[in-house]
């Protein structure tokens, strides 16, 4: 769904003849934009309410967890030594993992 939102937002900033704003009305691109940027704010709240719901509805959302805290020096990324990783919001638990300054990606591994 946020495929499908994110596609007519783009298609409504494109306008009905692309990019070249020579060949529309001013006042339609302008109610397009603003259509644009109305939906651009709605996506971003269903995006953050999908987070929300993913967390406090764990069982039903499996693999779903997410960094509650961080501990520790961090290094020149910003990367702290240890975070805390919860599995679920609401739990009285959590796991700490420890930072190894290994690099896997484009760096090598």
């Amino acid at each position: 769904m946020n495929d499908k939102l994110k596609e007519l937002i783009k298609r409504l900033r494109e306008g009905p003849f692309g990019t070249d704003i020579s060949k529309t009305d001013v006042y339609l691109n302008t109610l397009m934009n603003e259509a644009a940027d109305e939906l651009t704010e709605t996506l971003d709240i269903l995006e953050k309410q999908q987070k929300i719901i993913r967390r406090i509805y764990v069982d039903h959302f499996p693999n779903t967890w997410f960094v509650c805290g961080e501990m520790g020096d961090k290094d020149q990324n910003g990367l702290p030594k240890y975070i805390e990783v919860c599995p679920a919001y609401g739990l009285d638990w959590s796991h700490v993992y420890e930072r190894t300054d290994r690099t896997i990606g484009g760096m090598g591994s």
